[in-house]
């Protein structure tokens, strides 16, 4: 079936102003998160294609050169939107660079035919190119809008081989933009489907990731930047029934900050703040990328440490010890000293066990070190019942 292709140009101007407003309206919101970008690159999209529908009724350099050269800024606002949506740096003189060499070619080139077409085509598959690479570079997992963008993408690389392939062949005199045939309808229509698939592309990116900082900021401690309570409850869960499956040990290790209330009353809780970051900065950095840690409640962090018994866990304890007293915490000036009191649950989880149990006899484990006057470990009792000594 063959349309009229100034239609077709027309339609898809006009889905991708409607787009524009909508993207443009949400941006003004929030400027940061890339819709305006996004916005800005499907205004730019309808122009184009406004541009389009005066071909053969107006000057070339306006119908074919600013015409492709809005293409070309079109999608250099979706590359830039793509990054921002991500939070990545935007080289903005890499991604712009591409439509003003897109405006010199063609003014160069504008009284040419296969020439003209040529040169705008190779600098639109370079931008295709470049913003499935950075889609698929950034693709957040679990996130399905990447695809929306590499399907997009590929359709108007598509597209735009087809319009190369009639180049080479010789058939591009069946590709003004007045003219309309099959080759052309099917060529031109997949701009619309271009607008539709870059546009829903960026909004969802846009939504799962700002779902993401928000599952992120809830499983977040906001003044350490660990895991809170409930975040490493539930990693405490997945690596308890990891275990059991297994049959390997896991170590339950709870966290007590000796004299916690002294430092809040001496220097003020602002002080007490620069401890508990320190402190959780220094557990996050001395732990392996298997290990979770996540601050249980006030000066409390539970420690996770996977496939580690008894020795192996005492030995990594007394390095975190080592080194908390290796380095107080600064705060104005001040180094203020402090040291962990750690209660240990150390095996492999029976079928019974859970969170609960196994944080309480590390929490038991805790209170005797507390009671043997703290700066120490203990290790809860076996399953036999026999106590393990603490350490100072």
């Amino acid at each position: 079936m063959v349309f009229n292709t100034p239609t077709i140009f027309a339609s898809v101007a006009l889905v991708a102003l409607v787009m524009a407003f909508c993207l443009i309206l949400v941006g003004q919101e929030h400027r940061r998160d890339g819709m305006r970008a996004g916005g800005l690159g499907l205004l730019a999209h309808a122009f184009a294609y406004c541009c389009f529908t005066l071909y053969g009724h107006e000057a070339a350099w306006l119908t074919y050169g600013v015409g492709n050269t809005l293409l070309s800024l079109a999608l250099a606002c979706y590359s830039a939107s793509l990054l921002r949506i991500h939070g990545q740096p935007v080289p903005w003189r890499q991604i712009f660079a591409l439509p003003v060499l897109m405006a010199v070619a063609l003014m160069a080139l504008i009284d040419t035919r296969e020439p003209r077409m040529f040169a705008a085509c190779l600098v639109l598959i370079l931008q295709c190119l470049a913003i499935m690479n950075w889609t698929w570079r950034h693709a957040r997992n679990g996130g399905r809008a990447h695809l929306l963008l590499l399907l997009g993408g590929g359709i108007s690389l598509v597209g735009l081989m087809l319009r190369v392939a009639a180049i080479a062949s010789g058939a591009a005199a069946e590709l003004p933009y007045d003219v309309s045939n099959l080759r052309q309808t099917v060529s031109v229509s997949i701009g619309t489907v271009t607008v539709m698939m870059f546009s829903l592309g960026l909004v969802l990116m846009a939504k799962e990731r700002t779902e993401a900082a928000l599952r992120d900021m809830a499983l977040r401690d906001a003044l350490t930047g660990i895991a809170n309570r409930r975040a490493i409850i539930e990693a405490c869960e997945r690596e308890i029934e990891r275990s059991r499956r297994a049959g390997t040990a896991l170590t339950v290790a709870l966290f007590d900050i000796d004299h916690f209330k002294r430092i809040n009353d001496s220097h003020g809780h602002l002080a007490g703040d620069a401890v508990l970051r320190q402190a959780a900065g220094l557990l996050r950095q001395r732990l392996r990328q298997s290990d979770e840690v996540g601050r249980y409640g006030g000066e409390e962090f539970l420690v996770l440490l996977p496939d580690t018994g008894r020795e192996g866990a005492l030995t990594v304890i007394d390095g975190l010890r080592s080194a908390v007293a290796a380095q107080p915490a600064a705060f104005g000036g001040l180094a203020l000293p402090y040291r962990f009191s750690v209660g240990l649950w150390c095996g492999v989880p029976a079928p019974g066990d859970n969170s609960d149990s196994l944080i309480a006899h590390a929490d038991a484990a805790l209170y005797a070190v507390k009671a043997a006057g703290r700066d120490g470990v203990s290790v809860a009792p076996d399953r036999c019942g026999q106590l393990a000594p603490a350490s100072g």
